[in-house]
């Protein structure tokens, strides 16, 4: 098959100069294909035609068409309109193939583009959060618990810090607590043997200190309220306002935790939005001269 389009190939030029100017040439058959096989065809497929002409009568009735005239205006109409459908259908089937192609780079972790950029945003959050990108995706939901277990962790600092105790803490709340509270005591250059005995109620024995110092301790329940004690004495009058630095640091936390997932759902929203525009090349206007040659706007 000739690959010539009529519309997009010239005659040659010897042709067209010796042509008469009052005289059109005979138009290329080939020319009406899009409008009898593509998306903007006028033909109905036999599956279509009798939900077509119940569309027209529809259109007809509703036009209130009478008179031959009316009914062909209304005829034109409804075609119009059952083409614009066409293309309806068919922008949200592709819209829908390239979402799901985006989806699809997101989860495999695509390195470029607007799926790379989701694909990042995803992996900060999730090394804030402490979770697997596989959690977080599948369920954005374990990042509001996670902003709200450190919102938790600021409270217990806050309460300490006014003269509460350390008592009826969970395993995670004396772990992380602990952690945090443990962290601080060495950065001020306080013992790790002295926070052992402090917590056990005895002295420390052979790697229990190492153990602090290399941040390998699993804190318990039960030791959190001799840790501190330790710390307000260890602290003097410096003890609340560090235990509310604390707190602050735990809220700062739980903010960027949520601020890291709007990140990423914006993210990936905006690369779906951006999949499920035309190919650049499409949005390219152009503009037909007079001889229906394509000329670029």
């Amino acid at each position: 098959m000739s690959s010539e389009n009529y519309e997009t190939t010239p005659a040659p030029l010897a042709q067209v100069e010796a042509a008469d100017p009052q005289v059109l040439p005979p138009r290329d058959p080939r020319g009406g294909n899009a409008q009898r096989h593509g998306i903007l065809s006028e033909h109905v497929p036999p599956s279509e035609r009798a939900e077509y002409a119940a569309h027209v009568a529809h259109i007809r009735e509703g036009a209130g068409a009478s008179t031959y005239l009316e009914q062909r205006l209304a005829d034109r109409a409804a075609l119009a309109l059952w083409r614009l459908d066409r293309v309806a259908r068919y922008e949200a089937a592709q819209v829908s193939t390239a979402q799901r192609g985006a989806r699809a780079s997101i989860e495999k972790g695509s390195e470029y583009g607007p799926e790379g950029q989701a694909v990042k945003a995803w992996a900060r959050l999730a090394k804030v959060c402490g979770l697997s990108v596989e959690q977080l995706r599948a369920d954005p939901q374990w990042v509001e618990a996670e902003a709200q277990r450190f919102e938790g962790y600021a409270a217990h600092f806050l309460r300490w810090a006014s003269g509460g105790s350390a008592e009826g803490l969970t395993d995670g709340e004396a772990l992380n607590l602990g952690a945090a509270l443990g962290a601080e005591l060495e950065d001020r250059e306080a013992r790790p043997a002295d926070m052992v005995r402090a917590m056990m109620g005895r002295p420390a024995r052979r790697g229990e200190a190492a153990s602090i110092e290399e941040g390998e301790w699993t804190y318990e329940p039960g030791e959190l309220p001799g840790l501190l004690t330790f710390a307000r004495e260890y602290l003097g009058a410096e003890a609340g306002a560090v235990l509310g630095e604390l707190a602050q640091a735990e809220g700062r936390r739980a903010a960027r935790i949520r601020e890291g997932l709007r990140e990423a759902l914006g993210a990936q929203a905006d690369a779906l939005a951006l999949a499920a525009l035309p190919p650049p090349q499409t949005l390219v206007q152009r503009s037909f001269n007079t001889n229906g040659f394509v000329v670029p706007s």
